[in-house]
């Protein structure tokens, strides 16, 4: 079951039917689904991850479906509904059916080569001529075309860092340090060549945090301080003036400012729609038709209050909270059993709440509401604490044995 869920992990996230038009054709995807709904329903061994994620992405699932229904515009929403439904399906077959901490370190470990692929593959088609010229410089796209754009593209290789990051430790030999070493310099390099503003603000914040959390956290600070200038010159002048927007708008192009201020625009515009619609939005996929701009509200917060109102964002605070109450709840019990903070399982908590911060932060910039990583993540993290929570129960019976 599990090179099930990582093919299909591959094909969802690198999209090789959009690539290649005669697999789209086929339904590759599709397919690919239904294979995998088909091997779990055939185990028949289903177990039921407790975990308040369950809940809050109930609660969402909940939400999603008022807001669409209540729209008045339901063919506006089928598609992103009918999608997020699909990642909610994946959602329940992973937490009932990854049985232990092995199946999950690897599939963490596919969903990162799923993401190397993509960027290497992404990476190959920029060098061969294929790239987008906006704001002032070249950006690298992403290989296919629903996550094409490069802030879309910049934000998925951003997310899956702290994945990476959390198998770190778990490298054994000296060739699994060097991939994920070449991993992490993969992707800043796809990341800068995006010339994404919101991703470069996320990689600084990354940085730091690993820095501050690392018991060499001073070497760290000292390391990242005396390499920053350098990295910087190398950037090319485009790049260089394209980051320098964020402190300074006269650096870049006049739509380089104009789609910096659409980002509080898009917030705006999702308070007056909130204002109109206060219960439940404008319902999903409406936010553009219902504003009149055509566009989407490139900001987070904005779209929930806009297109899912009072029920969603209610909802969405819940997951929010949940993946808080996971988090606290591993720290404390890394606290009382201090041997838990070696397992993998321990450190994905920690990676996954890691990424729900900086899919927050990205969402100043950016309408992620319905993107794959919340449920696939929080996916991850649910059954990264039903294993720390065994873990957990074997160490204190080892105590009480040894006592006796």
């Amino acid at each position: 079951m599990i090179w099930l869920l990582g093919g299909y992990m591959w094909l969802f996230v690198h999209r090789p039917f959009e690539v290649w038009p005669v697999l789209g054709a086929l339904q590759v995807e599709r397919a690919s689904m239904a294979v995998v709904l088909t091997g779990w329903l055939l185990t028949g061994e289903f177990r039921w991850v407790r975990n308040p994620l369950n809940l809050a992405f109930v609660a969402f699932a909940i939400a999603i479906f008022l807001g669409w229904q209540e729209s008045g515009r339901p063919d506006l929403g089928e598609k992103p509904v009918s999608d997020w439904f699909k990642i909610a399906l994946f959602y329940l077959i992973v937490v009932s059916t990854i049985r232990d901490e092995r199946d999950l370190k690897r599939l963490a470990i596919m969903y990162v080569a799923t993401i190397a692929a993509y960027m290497a593959h992404s990476l190959w088609e920029y060098r061969n001529g294929r790239y987008q010229w906006t704001m002032g410089t070249v950006r690298l796209l992403g290989i296919d075309l629903t996550n094409v754009d490069p802030n879309t593209f910049a934000a998925t290789i951003l997310y899956s860092m702290p994945i990476a990051l959390a198998l770190w430790p778990q490298a054994a030999k000296a060739w699994q340090h060097a991939l994920l070493a070449g991993y992490a310099i993969l992707s800043l390099a796809c990341i800068l060549l995006t010339s994404s503003r919101s991703a470069f603000v996320g990689v600084c914040f990354l940085g730091v945090v690993v820095a501050l959390a690392s018991k060499h956290r001073l070497k760290l600070v000292l390391f990242m301080a005396v390499c920053a200038p350098f990295a910087w010159q190398a950037l090319p002048l485009d790049r260089q003036m394209r980051f320098l927007t964020l402190i300074d708008p006269s650096y870049g192009p006049e739509n380089a400012r104009e789609s910096a201020e659409g980002r509080s625009k898009g917030f705006h515009d999702g308070l007056r729609l909130w204002v109109e619609h206060p219960v439940f939005g404008v319902g999903p996929g409406a936010f553009g038709v219902s504003t009149g701009t055509g566009f989407e509200a490139h900001h987070l917060y904005g779209q929930v209050l806009g297109e899912l109102g009072t029920v969603g964002l209610v909802a969405f605070g819940w997951v929010v909270c949940a993946f808080i109450s996971n988090a606290l709840a591993a720290h404390r019990m890394g606290v009382q059993q201090p041997d838990l903070k070696g397992d993998f399982s321990f450190a994905l908590v920690r990676a996954t709440s890691l990424t729900v911060v900086l899919l927050l932060l990205m969402g100043l910039g950016g309408h992620n509401l319905y993107r794959y990583t919340w449920l696939w993540f929080g996916a991850f993290q649910a059954v990264a604490m039903h294993q720390l929570r065994r873990r957990e129960q074997e160490l204190d019976a080892r105590r009480q044995n040894a006592k006796r």
